[in-house]
């Protein structure tokens, strides 16, 4: 289990017990009694805030850099808030950052991880080390990918030209994953390998150029992380980088990053490849781009990109270094339905029948019980872990750290808490829209009214409101006898499912309050201890 420790319950005790040194950071109390604390949520999953930094005051303060401590009071902080987030000033939220630690089955783990905000640029070179080079005692010959080309080859494709590929959707998908990706060790600064387990292509962003001395340049957004000299940060963290009029602009000093290095003969002919650290230049902003990340194989979470030394955005346990816990989903009856007949993502209204929900668990018990078996037998074997854990379903739990600023978490989770999302993953987002109330209250608040409750108008659908309602100097009032039926609004352009949609706009909606039940709040030498027990024997020795 990934914990602040070794994750077998050693040297987690802090993580819940209150520092006697003072802070200088901004702080909220309410944030502070749930810190470090884990939150439970389906059968085995769990989310932890393990870190914040910055409030609501934090917000304030970038939107208004001239103000400082006892120049405004509460209802103004309130009243710039709201503002931003109405108009959808998105910078200064960006601030605000969360840590979390999470438990989730894997067929949440992909859904979540659509919602990835650090990303590289269109035409980055992903670094790869041709397998033969050092076999034949030669220095490594290095292999580069665009990565666009990367997620290309991750997707699903037919191709029947040659005999090894028919019925092999994910042929050049398989390929790449054997290639070996260089990435740092983090402890030793040696390069060595590593695979990609996924390619995410994550929309159009501002993307900014970071142009090194040596000549390396690499675009991609600012919340992206690098490997400074004093370790992992964004680019806006470190260097507080951002766009103004076009311009790239940042704080003066003195920026190092690491990159590739050179050669180093040791001992017996061995070779080491050492990273080393080259100075940045200078940034520019180059507007928006299509971007990508990658998901790679830990327990070292970067990979070389474009010779610079990048983090992907999210780590999550590695399966192949360490053992699996054999936790696995079960929907309660209540949420487990048939397919609706209207959405091909959802699910029908209304739970099956007893009898029925209970053959469909005993058929996933069955499942189970033989995949936890074989993986046990096969890790008791010394069969080589990345291989053992293949056939595990997707209904096992993985884990990982996620950390994203304030702006990116309100967007995840106005589309996670929607009732149109997935049921399990809206059990997540509720929790940590929780942990939002906690550390900036007024932002949760502001994110309730306008991107909760409220809801964007189409040019036809305000058309239509504008017919039953008029607006001047007095007020709002109604058009006398003004009514419109559904062959109105379709000459006004709406489609049948644009008026169903603007008819759910104007219903009647119940405000959500997400408050965290403390009394379900537990300790993380008590979650790592129910984890252990869930890995297989074998791991104990």
């Amino acid at each position: 289990m990934i914990l602040p420790s070794d994750g077998v319950g050693r040297n987690v005790a802090s993580t819940m017990e209150p520092t006697s040194q003072p802070t200088r950071r901004p702080t909220v109390p309410a944030a502070e009694e749930i810190l470090g604390g884990y939150f439970p949520v389906l059968d085995h999953g769990f989310v932890a805030l393990v870190d914040y930094m910055g409030t609501d005051d934090s917000v304030e303060r970038a939107a208004r850099v001239s103000y400082g401590y006892g120049t405004r009071k509460v209802s103004a902080t309130r009243g710039l808030i709201r503002y931003l987030r109405r108009h959808l000033h998105t910078t200064p939220s960006e601030m605000v950052e969360f840590k979390f630690h999470c438990a989730m089955p894997m067929f949440v783990a992909r859904q979540w991880v659509r919602h990835r905000t650090a990303c590289l640029a269109e035409g980055t070179e992903i670094h790869f080390d041709l397998p033969g080079a050092e076999a034949r005692g030669r220095r490594r010959q290095r292999y580069k990918l665009p990565v666009q080309e990367i997620w290309r080859r991750f997707q699903p494709t037919r191709n029947r030209t040659r005999p090894d590929k028919q019925g092999n959707p994910f042929f050049r998908r398989d390929r790449v994953k054997r290639m070996k990706l260089r990435q740092v060790n983090e402890d030793t600064l040696a390069f060595q390998h590593t695979r990609i387990v996924d390619a995410y292509r994550n929309g159009v962003k501002p993307v900014f150029r970071m142009v090194l001395e040596d000549g390396k340049s690499i675009e991609a957004t600012a919340d992206h992380r690098f490997l400074f000299a004093g370790g992992w940060d964004t680019l806006r963290g470190a260097t507080g980088v951002r766009e103004t009029g076009g311009r790239a602009v940042w704080r003066h000093g003195d920026y190092f990053v690491h990159v590739n290095g050179a050669a180093e003969r040791l001992d017996w002919g061995r070779v080491s490849y050492q990273a080393k650290l080259v100075r940045i230049a200078r940034f520019e902003y180059v507007g928006e781009r299509e971007t990508y990340d990658l998901e790679v194989e830990g327990p070292h979470h970067n990979f070389v990109a474009n010779g610079i030394v990048t983090h992907n955005s999210v780590n999550e346990y590695s399966g192949r270094y360490s053992l699996m816990p054999l936790l696995f989903y079960s929907p309660e009856h209540d949420q487990f339905s048939l397919q609706s007949a209207t959405s091909n993502q959802g699910r029908a209204p209304g739970s099956v029948s007893p009898e029925f929900y209970r053959e469909a668990i005993r058929r996933w018990e069955d499942v189970r019980t033989r995949a936890a078996g074989d993986y046990g037998w096969l890790v008791g074997e010394n069969v080589a872990r990345e291989l053992a854990r293949i056939d595990l379903p997707l209904s096992t739990y993985t884990q990982w750290y996620w950390k994203i600023d304030l702006h990116n978490l309100l967007h995840f989770l106005t589309l996670r808490v929607d009732d149109h999302a997935q049921w399990e993953i809206q059990e997540f987002g509720r929790v940590m829209a929780g942990m939002v109330k906690r550390v900036a209250p007024l932002s949760y608040e502001a994110w309730i009214d306008y991107q909760v409750m409220g809801d964007k108008l189409t040019g036809g659908e305000i058309a239509a409101l504008s017919r039953l309602v008029s607006a001047d100097g007095d007020g709002v009032a109604a058009r006398d006898g003004a009514a419109l039926t559904n062959a109105n609004l379709a000459g006004l352009g709406l489609s049948g499912r644009e008026i169903r949609e603007f008819k759910a706009k104007l219903q009647p909606r119940e405000v959500p309050d997400y408050e965290l039940d403390l009394t379900a709040m537990r300790d993380p030498q008590d979650v790592a201890a129910d984890m252990l027990k869930a890995v297989p024997k074998v791991d104990r020795v």
